[in-house]
């Protein structure tokens, strides 16, 4: 251990004193950001306060300082002992002597510059350690599998077939180290090809073979080539390779595998996904806005005062932004290939800069950059081009110019619950697009809006905990989770937004799986149940403040609201129907064809009537015909049991003509309507007279708490009357 000291010169305003030279002791000193060119640097002695000449120069100093202060609290036990192995005593990249950094994941041992560019790397392809910081990773376990592997033994894998001419030396710039990472690491130019295994399968079964042996760099070249570090092994009990190796006793084996359960190498069928991106543009560029300071995920989409404007450059997979179209040097940039989400704000945002179209960039390592373009073209151009980078060519088509988010997950779904795969997501609306990548194909498609679950939990993945997005629609259920908790929560939270109640429209309403609204569905279904027989039905006027309560919690959440009859009056329910229908945005019959329903009228024909309403029902939008299709289907029923309940055809057409035609008095005319659509519901919508008189009581027990299957009640009167007396 031992403490640096800066020189500092300073000159001092008294004229007598001159020139002065401070010596500050940077042991147990922080740094602090206080404006753009301005840091201050506190000891436990003095403050001191800097100013630079541009930001640029203050962010190096600021480095420059941070690496002093972090060698006074070097720990050189752990570099001692990997340096051991000979191999480990040079990086495995450059050559540099006596690299003092390490990717935990990939095995290798390399020096401060080629950790940068590793970094840039993504931690799904190799995880940035140092030997001197970082000494709490460091378990014994650990330092004996690099003893183990050493920088040789990778590199027989990973620099196999290196050309001379391509290798990388140690006064390399910052561009020829990245392109030599990259070729070398996520385009695998130079490993050793496992001739033998030519399909996944085959990769898979050899690595389940090879954990219980010690051989752990054959593990590690069957990894690295693609094999699933979480594949199932066919054993019930020892499910994963990891418990494979924990079995056979294999500690270095079990180390090796846990630092690579998220890793994302490419799989042996789809290993040129990468390169395959022929039609991306090579390059882009132009002014954006950017965060001057550190991003942090928006998630509500609110502005910031700190974007600042900035000459932006798409080339290589690198998206670099300059302080002016002049500069020679990037102030950042941003590593395409780590991107896991892009979330756009196609309305405009008001930021310190002015209004503009925001782009918020999700990386692996938890950061997020934040761009802004002037206009939606520019916006949208940017986006495409970006998420062409990044987006494999397979799944091309969720590209659309108006999704919200698109972006990688961790999924899994239907008889395949035993391991998570990476897949493909774009959020466009209220639906959800997915796919594996691993074949074209159309892409799967959930309704967020017809959601029967969606829940979030918190599940143990070997040693760590991770939430998940458990979603059910249909036959259909999907598990999802995020690389990291940034990029999970932004997806919840979109997920749920779009799976949510936006607003008094009937298409933003959360549905059931017929496409009606939950609050219709559930308000029929709890009606069929507990008030068929009930005298003066949709008649007798509910409690105000206990409507409205309930109206409510349907318009906050209405998958969670759940009728009972011992907590909820049936007038409350029945009011809440009406009122529901009677504040929906527009009417459910339209305010644009009320005139032609009228008009209806005129044919004295009921026939004819009847083909008209049929043509009028047709022409609704598909959540107003799929709603009428259910009101009508109900009433009809309730004026089947007419006999019993006291409400005829035309008692419900008064009832109801101004909640479907959303006026407020009720005319002969719009009462006649709406007694048609009742009467005719059989001919109008083409159900079987002899379907119509087969409703079963099966359902009597039904919890109306789960809406769907009041639909299949059938209206014989006898036993309706009978199930409805056995509940009273």
């Amino acid at each position: 251990m031992f403490a640096l000291k800066v020189i500092v010169v300073s000159v001092l305003q008294d004229f007598r004193a001159g020139l002065g030279i401070s010596l500050i002791q940077l042991t147990a000193a922080n740094i602090k950001d206080t404006d753009r060119r301005l840091f201050q640097i506190n000891t436990p002695f003095r403050n001191f306060c800097f100013t630079a000449e541009s930001e640029r120069e203050k962010e190096e100093w600021v480095e420059a300082f941070q690496e002093s202060i972090a060698e006074t609290l070097s720990d050189y036990e752990v570099a001692e002992k990997i340096w051991f192995n000979e191999s480990n005593r040079s990086c495995a990249d450059c050559r540099a002597s006596q690299p003092e950094w390490a990717s935990i994941n990939l095995g290798v041992v390399i020096c401060k510059k080629c950790a940068g560019q590793h970094r840039f790397l993504g931690p799904s392809l190799s995880k940035v350690r140092s030997l001197k910081l970082d000494s709490s990773i460091w378990s014994n376990e650990l330092v004996e599998l690099f003893l183990e592997v050493g920088n040789k033994n990778a590199n027989s894998f990973w620099a196999a077939s290196l050309p001379l001419e391509e290798e990388l030396h140690m006064g390399a710039s910052p561009e020829q180290r990245a392109t030599f990472h990259r070729r070398k690491y996520r385009e695998r130019k130079y490993r050793r090809v496992l001739e033998s295994l030519h399909d996944q399968e085959q990769l898979n079964q050899a690595l389940c073979a090879a954990v219980v042996l010690p051989d752990v760099v054959e593990t590690m070249a069957l990894v690295f080539s693609g094999a699933d570090v979480m594949c199932a092994t066919g054993d019930p009990t020892y499910s994963t390779p990891y418990l494979l190796a924990q079995r056979a006793g294999q500690r270095l084996q079990m180390e090796f595998l846990h630092h690579n359960k998220l890793s994302d190498f490419p799989k042996l069928e789809s290993s040129s996904e990468t390169s395959s991106q022929s039609d991306a543009p090579s390059f882009m560029d132009g002014f954006l806005y950017c965060s001057a300071g550190p991003a942090k995920a928006t998630l509500d989409r609110r502005g910031r005062d700190d974007m600042v404007r900035r000459w932006c450059t798409l080339e290589g997979g690198f998206l670099s932004y300059y302080e002016n179209e002049r500069s020679p040097m990037a102030t950042g940039r941003v590593n395409i290939t780590e991107v896991v989400s892009l979330a756009v704000n196609n309305t405009e945002t008001m930021t310190g800069a002015g209004t503009v179209f925001m782009v918020e960039i999700y990386l692996q390592s938890d950061r997020v950059f934040l761009f802004g373009a002037k206009t939606q073209e520019t916006q949208q151009d940017w986006v495409q081009a970006i998420a062409k980078c990044f987006v494999p060519s397979k799944v091309e088509a969720m590209l659309r110019r108006d999704c919200e988010l698109i972006g990688r997950l961790y999924f899994k779904e239907g008889h395949d619950l035993y391991h998570w795969r990476v897949g493909w997501f774009t959020l466009e609306g209220s639906t959800l697009y997915f796919s594996s990548g691993e074949e074209e194909r159309t892409l799967g498609a959930m309704q967020l809006k017809q959601l029967q679950e969606l829940t979030v939990s918190t599940h143990v993945e070997g040693e760590e905990r991770i939430q998940v997005l458990l979603m059910v629609e249909g036959g259909r259920t999907v598990y999802i989770h995020g690389f990291n908790k940034v990029d999970f929560a932004l997806w919840h939270s979109a997920i749920k937004m779009a799976a949510g109640t936006d607003g008094r429209a009937l298409s933003n309403q959360q549905l059931s799986k017929k496409g009606v609204p939950i609050v219709v569905d559930s308000c029929i279904a709890f009606v069929t149940q507990y008030g068929l027989c009930h005298q003066g039905i949709y008649s007798i006027k509910g409690d105000p403040g206990r409507v409205s309560l309930l109206l409510e919690a349907f318009r906050q959440d209405a998958r969670n609201v759940k009728l009972h009859v011992m907590e909820h009056q049936l007038e409350d329910v029945t009011d809440t129907l009406k009122t529901f229908l009677s504040q929906a945005e527009d009417a459910l019959l339209t305010k644009e064809l009320y005139p032609y329903w009228v008009s209806a009228l005129d044919e004295e024909d009921e026939k004819r009537r009847v083909e008209k309403y049929s043509r009028f029902i047709q022409s609704l939008p598909k959540i107003n015909r799929s709603t009428l299709t259910a009101l009508l289907q109900h009433l009809y029923r309730v004026q089947r049991c007419s006999h019993i309940n006291q409400m005829q055809t035309r008692d419900l057409a008064c009832v109801f003509s101004s909640c479907l035609f959303q006026t407020e008095g009720q005319t002969t005319s719009e009462i006649k309507v709406v007694q048609d659509l009742i009467t005719n519901f059989v001919q109008l919508f083409g159900v079987s007279h002899s379907k119509m008189c087969s409703f079963v009581t099966q359902h009597s027990d039904t919890d109306v708490s789960s809406s769907e299957g009041a639909y299949n009640w059938h209206a014989d009167c006898s036993n309706v009357h009978q199930s409805c007396c056995k509940r009273m």
